[in-house]
């Protein structure tokens, strides 16, 4: 490894590490908040069931398990504020990537160091995941040990199983995003176009017939929670979407002209 491709990889840990500070402190405050709310949803879902004005059949809706420690915390974190915050953190950091270096005025400088623009591309996005998988795993180990502390319960291992579709789904996001952010000056800009575009690979999740081809339902990992098959298949296709974006943003950057 170079000297100039150290200096870009210190560069970019010194420049992400607040967006990295602030996303672990939400995760880690939700992962602890779960476990506490539980009585409190056990008790509104409690009231639910006996109340005689809502009709059985809606009640028949519900899942039998809801109330089980394991069916409430998934259901909460890895089937929902965990992939959503990491779809939004992911978005945040690919979106800014390049885009932010040209905002802050700070492109010209770095195009001119002795690394290619596949280097620079590179470098971001592994510092950039690393951050993104540190954050949910912190989020993650909040949410096991306040279970533990508030309940009792430790959390199974598929609990940290299923950190690896989430971080294969939010890679292919932050992909998207990065691709977004090579072709535009403004990371705000970035920002709400790469946030649109990820917002329309969610049409799949809402149509039953396309729903095992939405990303988004692919990284809560049902059938890692439902029967311990771990999601092989869909976890390597996230990842060599990614890959491809990834590649694909290298591309354009190396093509892009730099005044």
């Amino acid at each position: 490894m170079t000297a100039a491709v150290r200096a870009l990889l210190f560069k970019e840990i010194r420049e992400g590490r607040w967006k990295f500070a602030i996303a672990a402190l939400v995760l880690m405050a939700v992962g602890v908040s779960v476990p506490l709310a539980y009585e409190m949803f056990g008790g509104v879902l409690g009231e639910l069931l006996e109340d005689a004005r809502i009709p059985q059949f809606l009640k028949e809706l519900l899942p039998p398990d809801m109330l089980q420690m394991d069916t409430y915390l998934w259901s909460n974190w890895h089937a929902k504020n965990l992939y959503q915050t990491v779809v939004v953190v992911a978005i945040i950091f690919g979106s800014s990537a390049v885009a932010g270096e040209f905002s802050r005025g700070s492109a010209q400088y770095l195009f001119s160091r002795p690394v290619t623009r596949r280097s620079v591309v590179l470098a971001k996005t592994g510092i950039d995941l690393l951050w993104i998988a540190l954050a949910a795993l912190l989020g993650t180990l909040a949410l096991d040990i306040t279970g533990r502390l508030a309940h009792g319960y430790a959390v199974p291992w598929t609990f940290y199983a299923g950190l690896v579709p989430i971080l294969a789904g939010g890679a292919f996001v932050y992909g998207l995003a990065l691709v977004v952010s090579t072709r535009l000056d403004d990371s705000v800009k970035a920002g709400v176009l790469a946030a649109v575009v990820a917002a329309l690979f969610s049409i799949p999740s809402w149509v039953p017939a396309w729903r095992s081809f939405s990303v988004y339902v692919q990284m809560t990992g049902r059938a890692l929670y439902r029967d311990g098959a771990f999601p092989w298949l869909p976890v390597l296709v996230m990842v060599a979407l990614a890959a491809g974006l990834v590649a694909a943003a290298a591309e354009r950057l190396e093509k892009r002209d730099i005044a």
